[in-house]
């Protein structure tokens, strides 16, 4: 009775042994197996209760019986889940989706007030004539000369004479291309005095678009404006709108 406690003693030690072995270090257990990698230990007990590390089972001999045991134990609990890593790219934009049902049409707002006529186009040129040079200023208008008629004379006395001397001005609200007489010699009611001069296009843009080259300019880069200086009383100044409101058609 004792032999058999001695051997099952024997036999939980080398067990324990060899456990030990296969847990502390896969090595050891390679060597024993000549260098075999393997997750099951097999072993061989004989009757006196010793263990011999086998390849199999199939190697005990008729006295001994066949033992074996896993290296690696039960999968441990999951450890904490790691930090997660970068952000991958973006992927292809998918397709765009199908157009949505139109909308109402919203109130007509208010109409705006009428901008500012744009400038005019450039004349053509003519075929075989050249283009036309831009016009000289128009030289100051003298008096009118004797009609023989006195009652005559006398009228036309009354105009001409140092006309259209005054200055540009701005007064009452104005519309563009008005004429306006000023008894002032030395400034208008407003507008500039029409003395045939050269206004540039680019400056008077509105004016130009009234007036074109009725009374002289190039039409590309200058226009005149209508020379009242004969036609205006003694002493007074016929002047033109050149900033006020521009006309519209009924």
């Amino acid at each position: 009775m004792s032999g058999a406690i001695r051997r099952r003693a024997v036999r939980v030690l080398l067990v324990a042994v060899a456990v030990i072995a296969g847990a502390t270090g896969v090595a050891y257990a390679a060597t024993a197996l000549h260098a075999t990698q393997t997750s099951t230990i097999n072993a061989c007990e004989s009757i006196g209760g010793f263990l011999r590390i086998v390849q199999s089972a199939s190697s005990c001999g008729r006295h001994e019986t066949a033992i074996s045991w896993n290296v690696v134990g039960p999968a441990g609990p999951p450890g904490p889940a790691g930090a997660p890593g970068p952000a991958g790219p973006a992927g292809a934009a998918g397709a765009a989706g199908a157009a949505g049902p139109k909308g109402d049409t919203g109130a007509t707002g208010p109409t705006g007030p009428a901008g500012p006529a744009g400038p005019a186009g450039p004349a053509g040129a003519d075929g075989a004539q050249g283009p036309a040079g831009p016009a000289g200023p128009q030289g100051p208008q003298g008096p009118a000369g004797p009609s023989g008629d006195p009652a005559a004379d006398t009228f036309i006395s009354h105009f001409g004479t140092n006309t259209n001397n005054a200055a540009a001005a701005n007064g009452e609200t104005c519309t563009l291309g008005e004429i306006l007489l000023s008894a002032s010699p030395s400034v208008t009611v407003g507008g500039v005095a029409a003395n045939g001069q050269l206004l540039p296009i680019n400056q008077n843009t509105a004016l130009f678009s009234l007036l074109g080259t009725t009374y002289g300019g190039n039409g590309t880069s200058t226009f005149a404006l209508p020379d009242l200086r004969g036609l205006a009383p003694n002493n007074m100044t016929y002047s033109i709108c050149d900033e006020g409101v521009f006309p519209s058609r009924r």
